[in-house]
């Protein structure tokens, strides 16, 4: 696991300076009500107060939102580069690389006990994944033959549930953690293939550390 935060800025207009906000007061403006709880697996954690969350035993998983990191467009744009990634290329590719993670989710959540189920009603749980930062090092977007991408590492992101009431709309805890998708010792080629492969290896880790932490959260 890697060290992750959140990197917010608030923009004053005294004197015109950008204040930077640090991570634990920026997660704590945006999860209003929530309680920190320190974490050995997980980068963030928090949860509301007094909230008994082994009486949900069912949960409905949103849509996979999904945010590159603001240098991923420039690195992969790079004048030294003769191909570009073009839009739809970054959204065949933000698609493809996190396409696995809901039902990844959805098969951690089984074998601890949940019921997946499509609707909100009494004791279900309505989870809302987000991946943001993220940063395939070698997106596979040239014609075959034309070239080899090698690296390390195929990439990194920061995964984020936010787990709320689904019948009330009620945030109950949020769960966050930066991760890299497979550190590799030596060069290896990659390619569409491969980088799903390491990225859905990471979403597992998450998976499993993420709704540990949840089920797990001491009563605050």
């Amino acid at each position: 696991m890697n060290t992750g935060r959140f990197l917010v800025a608030l923009i004053a207009a005294l004197a015109g300076i950008v204040i930077a906000v640090p991570a634990s007061v920026a997660a704590q403006l945006r999860y209003d009500g929530l309680v920190a709880v320190q974490s050995r697996n997980v980068d963030q954690l928090y949860v509301r107060p007094n909230v008994e969350m082994a009486r949900y035993q069912k949960v409905m998983i949103d849509p996979v939102t999904v945010e590159f990191s603001k240098e991923w467009d420039k690195s992969v744009n790079d004048t030294r580069y003769v191909t570009r990634v073009r839009p739809d290329d970054a959204r065949r590719i933000a698609k493809e690389t996190t396409s696995n993670l809901g039902g990844i989710l959805a098969d951690t959540l089984r074998t601890r006990g949940y019921e997946i189920v499509a609707a909100p009603g009494p004791g279900v749980l309505r989870i809302s994944p987000y991946v943001t930062e993220l940063y395939v090092n070698a997106p596979d977007i040239f014609p075959p033959g034309k070239t080899r991408s090698l690296t390390r590492e195929a990439g990194s992101a920061t995964v984020t549930l936010e787990v709320r009431d689904a019948g009330t709309g009620t945030l109950l805890a949020v769960v966050a953690d930066r991760g890299t998708a497979q550190q590799m010792l030596r060069l290896s080629r990659a390619t569409s293939v491969t980088n799903n492969f390491w990225f859905d290896d990471m979403f597992r880790r998450f998976a499993a550390s993420g709704v540990d932490a949840i089920r797990h959260a001491p009563k605050t």
